[in-house]
């Protein structure tokens, strides 16, 4: 007579059992998420955190002041933007010096496609300054004076076919 012993689930070793290795694989999962998440976090550092509410309310009140003496003073821009270079105009106002601008080009995104120009009166009329490099998508243009006595600037989409008109807007406030 022959005995047919059939090894039974208590009989097999541990790591024979589907769910032991199923979670010990979800585990690993969940870490190496963890540890990929962090990885994200550290290289990738959100930027546009600000540690100090009070004074930036401070300086956008500050901004808005600026923007209500551009309008004030009946300041616009006709502007284009071609493959590598800014110019641009006085449309209405005219300044009684006519000493060269700071422009600041902002990414709503990525702060390290930021750039600063000084942009120099070109005699005939336009401000004209060359580009760091090529640039297109959603952006942030600021044109003040050196002196900070007035502030134009809004969203643009770039590239543009035609020139467009900047001119200072306070959004009712």
């Amino acid at each position: 007579m022959q005995s047919s012993i059939q090894p039974s689930a208590e009989n097999t070793p541990w790591y024979k059992h589907f769910w032991v290795w199923w979670i010990i694989g979800a585990k690993v999962a969940v870490i190496s998420a963890c540890f990929y998440t962090g990885w994200l976090i550290y290289n990738n550092p959100a930027s546009m955190v600000i540690d100090d509410y009070y004074k930036e309310g401070r300086t956008i009140n500050l901004q808005l002041t600026k923007v209500a003496r551009a309008e004030e003073l009946g300041i616009a821009f006709d502007v284009s933007i071609s493959e590598r270079q800014l110019m641009f105009r006085f449309t209405e106002y005219e300044p009684q010096q006519r000493a060269a601008l700071h422009v600041v080009m902002y990414h709503p995104t990525l702060d390290e496609k930021d750039f600063e120009l000084r942009v120099p009166h070109a005699g005939d009329g336009w401000y004209r300054a060359e580009l760091p490099r090529e640039i297109s998508g959603h952006w942030r243009i600021i044109i003040e004076p050196f002196d900070e006595e007035w502030r134009v600037s809004d969203n643009i989409q770039l590239p543009q076919e035609e020139n467009f008109t900047l001119a200072p807007e306070n959004y009712g406030v």
